[in-house]
């Protein structure tokens, strides 16, 4: 490889990776049931840098996934976002899972209704930054 040819690859990949679309895909057999709730699993592809960006992007998605009267059937009701990569790519496959794919967590959505209780955890690297809890609905579920 020449030296006229490093700069062109850099520029060419720097120009793929900026002019994605930024993508929720949600990972195909990897929805666990319990007895009490319910985890969904998704990769965001091209994710936002910001955390209020990304906030709101996983929020509308969120809500637009999830009806309020399916989680509200539930204990617990979890949705668990990962950065698409190598490790955690949009086809990603639960048997051949080796834990590499934590370090592209970046956020969990945690409801649960019977206490009418949201928690938002944000990642970093794999470990938790920061957690906000808030109400999940301004009037509470009525069983």
């Amino acid at each position: 490889m020449n030296s006229k040819t490093i700069p062109f690859l850099f520029v060419y990949f720097v120009f793929i990776s900026c002019s994605k679309k930024t993508e929720i895909i949600q990972l195909s057999n990897t929805t666990e049931y319990y007895s009490n709730g319910k985890a969904e699993y998704f990769v965001i592809s091209n994710p936002p840098n910001n955390r209020d960006n990304l906030l709101n992007l996983v929020s509308r998605h969120f809500n637009s996934f999830a009806p309020n009267d399916t989680i509200a059937k539930r204990y617990y009701y979890n949705h668990f976002y990962f950065r698409e990569t190598w490790f955690t790519p949009r086809n990603y496959k639960k048997e051949f899972d080796n834990n590499h794919h934590y370090k592209d967590l970046l956020i969990i959505i945690n409801i649960q209704p019977n206490i009418n209780k949201q928690t938002i955890y944000f990642y970093q690297k794999g470990d938790i930054e920061q957690q906000i809890e808030t109400v999940w609905k301004e009037e509470k579920y009525e069983q």
